[in-house]
This record gives structure tokens, sequence and C-alpha cells, in this order.
């Protein structure tokens, strides 16, 4: 039995150990302390899909809630540029509010909107097609894919602007590689150095639709043929102990859905990155995380639908909060681990210290640095950079204008790499109209045009365009600007061209039919204004004839050989975003022509033309006011130089070019609804709309009248397509005049 000294010393014992019996944790705090001390490393592997990997967003929210530690990131395709952006410091709101403000048809587009181009090009555009195919050492050259991507690579550059300097990926916040695949050999390419947008975008190079990226030698596409889901890389990358896999790609789907060309073409498509998933998720053990959002319908392409991509990726790492509890580490240490990742530069606005040009065309690197519109000592402003860019590429000499910024002995520089076309400098490209109607009237005209660019420093090109159809057109000139600013030019050419001229007006002979040959020869000089207009002056001299065709025999006069010369001035700006379905911007034609006998015409004759059309939008909804004012100032012309009217949206019900006259007039307002989503990327843009139209055609002055003016209207739908913009319309004029309508070809 103890004694009562033995109770003292126990009693003794017990007070001295009390206080820290009472700081013993339980069980469940110690697992937690030990976890932060000891936790896994955790890798992350983000797959694939498309616009279905906007939902990694969502799991990035979630795993930033639980505070889970990522200590790597390896990503292909979408995977790549969710991962990349996260490395490099930008979180999952940042990334969640750019990826619903992008302008997804724009973004998967090539170069600036139109109204950005150079002028030149926007009347390239207006009897060609944009496609275009290349002749390179004497071989035909086709592009590598439908989209370059510039815009799409100049995208990435601004959302990875703040780590744009870092090319050593281990480097960024957290170590990251990208997948791409080697199109020469399948084999995938981790990529763990060099420019980070370019990078991502070679990542999602999706075959075919996006030109392949060339690095380091090797033309790389899409990381989702070889390893869609980057689990082995993420392993060697930082060997975790957990792997938190994320796979987003569309799954098979069954034969009763394989009901087009279109769903079998994905099918195949999917069979490749299905394949190859499956592998690599094989080989995750029992403690690794496997998180598949149910994206339902939602498609590879539906970026549009961003915010709903984002909230079940976020639903679905929601549901998965009981695995992903043990990688959760304590606030304290989170703390410490957000603190210990690396700095990424912040300041997305650097002052250039210097400017350095790699260029690989045959034009003046000052051309492109002049359109760069930016110096030494100038404060970087991404926007405005990203439109300079887009304006150089559009200038249509370039495979693709990017950039990247350098750190060099302390200084930060601005280095832009401008590549030349994949197809060469000489290139030829394609036009084709197609016009119809149920009275038995048909055109056709295919052109093609053959350019041949860069050469010389300042940009100077020859384009040869031959037209065969109805119409017969043959036509060269040689484009010079004057200086590296691109504002000056001359433009000498020669044309030659057959046409035919209907007069039905009751002055002449009823149904009156001629050929008209003209042949003509010219200069022309200008001034660009920038790229929304042009002033130039052109002196011309030609010849031909006007051939009797069919109707009525001609008065005298009217048939015969004829020759023209004097000179001409205009004036035009041209903002229109499209010269097929017009929703912004404005077109001014003033031209004013002057006939002078000292300089071969036959006869002194002056005319003016007026041309006036302005797009307003209201979501889907358009508003397009159109007018034109022609007519003759003094003497009297030559047949062929009569102004007509007649045909769709030129005073519909008329067929093209049934009124003629020495004065014109003509206002309509044209209404337009855009039935497909305007926001989605990769559709076809299909509208429904009409015309209410006024005017009318005069030979005396004295007989313009608002009693002799003819109302008009129209019905039609339209869509652009691959070959063009095609519309269906139905026309009536006063009197009686209807006609149903088919058109491929311009209208703007």
């Amino acid at each position: 039995m103890p004694s009562h000294h033995s109770f003292r010393l126990l009693a003794r014992l017990i007070l001295i150990l009390l206080p820290g019996l009472l700081c013993i944790p339980d069980p469940s705090m110690i697992v937690a302390a030990a976890t932060a001390q000891n936790r896994p490393r955790v890798g992350l592997a983000l797959g694939g899909g498309g616009a279905r990997g906007i939902a990694h967003i969502g799991v990035l929210k979630v795993l930033e809630e639980m505070e889970i530690p990522v200590d790597c990131i390896a990503g292909t395709s979408m995977g790549s540029i969710i991962g990349g952006l996260y490395a490099a410091g930008m979180s999952p709101e940042q990334m969640s509010e750019a990826v619903q403000a992008i302008d997804w048809p724009q973004a998967f587009a090539d170069g600036p909107p139109r109204s950005n181009l150079p002028f030149r090009t926007k009347q390239e555009q207006r009897f060609l097609l944009n496609g275009e195919v290349g002749f390179k050492q004497g071989q035909v050259q086709l592009p590598k894919g439908l989209i370059e991507g510039q815009n799409l690579l100049l995208l990435l550059e601004q959302l990875s602007l703040p780590a744009a300097s870092i090319h050593n990926f281990d480097q960024l916040r957290i170590p990251y590689r990208a997948v791409a695949t080697d199109l020469s050999t399948g084999q995938p390419v981790i990529l763990g150095s060099g420019e980070l947008a370019k990078v991502m975008r070679a990542s999602m190079s999706i075959p075919s639709a996006l030109v392949p990226v060339e690095v380091d030698g090797k033309l790389l596409v899409d990381g989702g043929i070889a390893a869609n889901v980057p689990i082995d890389v993420v392993r060697k990358l930082c060997q975790p102990d957990v792997i938190i896999a994320v796979s987003v790609g569309a799954p098979l789907v069954s034969a009763e859905q394989l009901n087009s060309v279109v769903a079998v073409t994905e099918q195949l498509t999917n069979f490749l990155t299905v394949v190859n998933t499956n592998q690599q998720l094989s080989t995750l053990s029992r403690k690794d995380v496997v998180i598949s959002p149910d994206l339902g319908d939602l498609g590879s392409i539906d970026f549009n639908r961003a915010a709903e991509a984002i909230k079940i990726g976020y639903g679905a790492a929601q549901a998965k909060r009981d695995a992903l509890a043990s990688l959760r580490a304590t606030p304290s240490f989170y703390q410490n681990y957000r603190a210990a990742l690396r700095e990424t530069p912040q300041s997305e606005q650097p002052v250039i210290d210097f400017i350095r040009i790699k260029n690989d065309t045959q034009l003046s690197d000052l051309v492109i640095e002049k359109q760069l519109r930016i110096k030494p000592g100038d404060r970087l402003n991404p926007k405005k950079l990203h439109r300079n860019l887009n304006e150089i590429y559009g200038m249509g000499e370039f495979q693709r204008v990017n950039y990247t910024l350098v750190e060099e002995n302390g200084k930060t520089g601005l280095v832009v790499e401008a590549q030349q076309k994949d197809i060469g400098t000489n290139t030829l490209k394609f036009g084709l109209f197609l016009g119809a109607n149920l009275k038995g009237d048909s055109r056709f005209d295919i052109s093609a045009a053959y350019t041949l660019s860069e050469l010389n420093a300042l940009g100077g090109e020859s384009r040869n365009l031959l037209q065969l159809g109805a119409n017969i057109l043959l036509m060269s000139d040689f484009y010079q600007p004057l200086d590296e600013d691109q504002r000056y030019f001359i433009d000498p050419y020669i044309k030659y061209e057959q046409y035919n001229l209907d007069l039905t007006n009751t002055s002449f002979a009823t149904s009156t039919s001629f050929r008209v040959h003209s042949s003509e020869i010219g200069l022309e000089a200008g001034k660009n204004l920038g790229s929304w207009g042009r002033l130039s002056l052109d002196v011309f001299y030609g010849a031909g004839r006007n051939d009797f065709r069919l109707g009525e025999a001609p008065l005298p006069g009217y048939e015969g050989d004829f020759n023209t010369g004097g000179y001409s001035v205009r004036w035009v700006v041209d903002t229109l975003d499209s010269l097929y379905f017009p929703t912004s911007g404005n077109y001014i034609n003033f031209s004013y022509r002057d006939f002078l006998t000292e300089l071969g015409a036959d006869q002194d004759f002056r005319r003016l033309n007026l041309e006036l059309t302005h797009a307003y939008t209201w979501g889907k909804y358009s508003l397009i006011p159109r007018f034109r004012l022609a007519g003759k100032l003094s003497g009297e012309p030559n047949i062929h130089n009569l102004f007509v009217l007649g045909g769709f949206l030129n005073l519909s019900g008329y067929q093209a070019g049934e009124l003629s006259g020495q004065y014109a007039a003509l206002g309509e307002i044209i209404y337009m609804y855009r039935l497909t989503d305007t926001s989605a990327a990769f559709t076809t843009p299909i509208f429904v709309g009409g015309s209410f139209e006024v005017g009318g055609i005069w030979n005396d002055y004295r007989d313009i009248s608002l009693d002799s003016l003819i109302p008009a209207g129209s019905l039609f739908v339209g869509a652009d397509t691959l070959l063009g913009p095609l519309y269906l319309g139905a026309g009536y004029a006063e009197g009686g005049n209807a006609s149903l309508y088919m058109m491929l070809g311009k209208l703007f």
C-alpha cells in the first residue's frame, strides 16, 4: 500500500505534467499537422478539348478555394493555354473574366477587321475571294491550314504579357510544360522553354484548321493527337505524389448519332484523342484524382459558352472534394506556399528601351517599323501594339507577325518577328460571280489574279487579272509605294474589257443591246489616308468600239469606234466591316471624270458620281441606308458612259442595267436580321432582310421630278459561304416589274 509520501509525490508529478497533457491535440489535428509538414506533392494534368477545355478554369477555382498547392502543371491544347496562363500568374477569376470578354469570331479570324486593312487590299476584295494559292521554287504551294492563327497568337501574347520575358518555364510561378505533336513523326513534343504564347499556340494547332507552328525546326500541331491528357509529362516534371488529371475531351458517340458527314468526321478525329487519353488514365493509381466534367452537348468550338463550361468544371471538381481533401494544406502553410511562388513581373506596360525587327521578307525593316508606330522610350500599350501588328499582318506579305519582350543588360526590348508566307511571295487568287433570275437572264464570271509581291524594299507589287464569262477583263498594274509609311503611291496600269450594254430607255431604240470593247492605259497616283480612305488622280487614254448585238437597230452614232482620254479625281472612304453583309462602317465614293479632246477624247465631257453607304447595328438587327447621285456636268456622253440602274438592291424588280441615262439617282434602306449567333466562332453568318428603294434614270435634267421616281423593294435571305456571299431574293418595282434572284457575289 503506498505511503502518504508516495501520494504527495504522485500529486506533485500530476501538477507538473497537467499543462502539457492539456496541450496534446486530437488525432485529426495531428494528421493535419503531419500533412502540412510532409504534404504530398501535387501535379496537375490538363487535357485538350477545344472550348470544352475552358472548364479547367472552374477546376482551378475549386483547388484554390480548398487551398490545395500545385507543384507543377502540364497541359495539352486548351489545357496548355489554361495551364500556361495559371503558371504565369493569372488567377482563375481573371481567366474567367477574360474568356467571357473575348470576341471569339475575331480571335479565330486572321488579321485585323476589314476596316483596318490596307486600302489596296480592300479594293482587291471587291472582285476576289480571300483564299489564295502560292508559287514557290517553281511549285504550287497550298496553305497548311484554313486559318493562320494570327489573331489567336496575339490574343495569347496579350494574356501572357506579364511573363513575356520569361523563356524558361521552370522560372514561371509554377513549373509548366506544354505538349504538341511533331507533324512529321506523330510523336509528342514536350515544350519547356521559348515564347510562352507561341508554345501555347503550337499546342493548340488543330490539324487542317490552324496552320502548324515551327519550333526548333519541328512542325508542330495539336498535342491532343499524341497525348491529350499529359499525365506522364507531369510525372516526369516534378515527381508528384498525387496527380490531378482533368479530362475534357469529347467522348465517342453511338452509331445512331453518326447521321451526317460532320458527325462522322468528328468521330474519326475523336478516335485518336480518346485512345491516348484512356492509355494515360490507365497509368494512374488509386491515390490519384481524375476529374471528368460532364459537358454534354458543349462542343469543341462552342467558345461562346465559356461561362457554362466554367460552371460545369467547377461542379465536377466540387463533386471530388472528398478525394481532394487529403491534399488540402493548412491555411498558414498555403499562405506560405503562395508567398514562396516565384514572382512574375506585374507591369504590363514597361518602357521599351530598344526595338529589334526580325524580318525574313524582301520588305525593308523600316517599312515594318514605321507601321509599328512605337519608338524607344515609349511605354508599351498592349492593345495599340496588337492592333498595329495585326495591321502589319494585313499588308498581306507575312505568314505571321508577333512579338516578345526580352531583358538585356537591364533594358527591356521589343522584338518583332515578321515571317514570310510559307506559300511564297507569288500568289494566285480567284473570284466568282453568278447571277440568275426567272426571266431567263443569267450571268457567270470567274476571275483569277496572279500577284507578284515584294518586288522591292518598299513593297512594290504587280497584279495581273483575267476574268472570263459574260464580262471579259484583262488588267495588269504595278503598284509602287513611294515611302516607308506607305502613304504615297503610283500605279500605272493597262486593261482591256468586253461587256454587254442593254439600252431600254424610251429615248433610245427599244431593247437595243451592244457589245462594248474597250482598251485603256493610265497612271494613277495618290495618297492613302491611313487605312480608311484614299485620294487619287488618274490620267488615262483609251479606245474602243460599240458593236450592235441584238434588238432594234440603233440610232446613228451609237455604233462604231470611239476614243477616250482625260483625267479623273477620286476620293474614297471605305470602313465597312464586310462587303457581304455590312453591320458597321461607311463607304463613300466621290468621282469626278473629265474627258478632254486635248488628251485624245472624241469630245469634251464631264461627269460626277457620288455614292454613300452607312451601316447601323443593334444586336442582330442592322439598317443600311444607301444613296447614289450621278450625272453629266457638260458635253454629250458616248453610250458606254451612260449611268445604269436595275438589278437586286438597285431598283429591284428591274433587270441589271435595264435602265440607262445621263442622270441617275437612287436612295434605299436595307434591313437585315442575323439568324445565327453573332458571338460563336466557326459559324456561317445567315441573314434575312428586305429593302425599300426609290430612284430614277433620266436623259434630260428637266425631266427630273418627284413624280418620275420609281419605288421598288425586295425580300432576301443570304449566307456567307466559302465561295462567297449567296443571296436568294425577290424584287418588285412600280409598273409590274418583278423578278426572283439567285446571286453569288458581293453587293457592297
